[in-house]
């Protein structure tokens, strides 16, 4: 019993407890036994009672359908979403967040990579220029003669390229 008046006090409605004996005994279930789902179906029952009696109340007891009650399709009727459709729908927002943040990761991942490996490239490009410009620095340290650091440049030469300075002369 407590279980309903809970629910039902989160939409500013008390009730009796004979009203909730009376529906407990019209769906044939113990009020000491109920389940959280059997307390919910009760408290929707005594909800909808409460829209259909406030209805008949604003229209002087003549409903547009004739009956009294809401048509099931009718714009007035409200339904309160299951929990499981919201837990659903929950997972979706979560997982299109959780895909939306995956996507922008590969992106930046991918960027990052491709500039790595044009800095790789480049570097690799540029070892033979830097090879050389180091060499020329390291002989330029060294006090040598004019003719021993063109000799040194000679062989660097012949070794790089494969050409002989003294040959080329001729």
């Amino acid at each position: 019993m407590e279980k309903i008046q809970q629910i039902l006090q989160t939409y500013n409605i008390e009730v009796t407890e004979s009203e909730i004996l009376q529906l407990c005994a019209q769906v044939d279930t113990d009020i000491d036994q109920l389940t959280d789902q059997q307390a919910q179906a009760i408290a929707i029952q005594i909800l909808d009672q409460r829209k259909q009696s406030g209805a008949l109340a604003n229209t002087n007891g003549k409903s547009k359908n004739g009956n009294g009650k809401v048509g099931k399709n009718s714009p007035r009727r409200k339904t309160t979403p299951p929990l499981q459709g919201a837990i659903a729908h929950a997972s979706q927002v979560s997982n299109q967040e959780i895909q939306s943040l995956e996507d922008v990761l590969n992106v930046g991942i991918d960027a990052y990579t491709t500039d790595k490996a044009d800095q790789l490239l480049s570097t690799i490009r540029n070892a033979p220029k830097d090879v050389v410009s180091k060499f020329v620095s390291k002989a330029m340290e060294e006090e040598a003669d004019v003719e021993s650091f063109r000799a040194i440049g000679n062989e660097l030469v012949e070794g790089i390229f494969g050409i002989s300075l003294a040959n080329a002369a001729e």
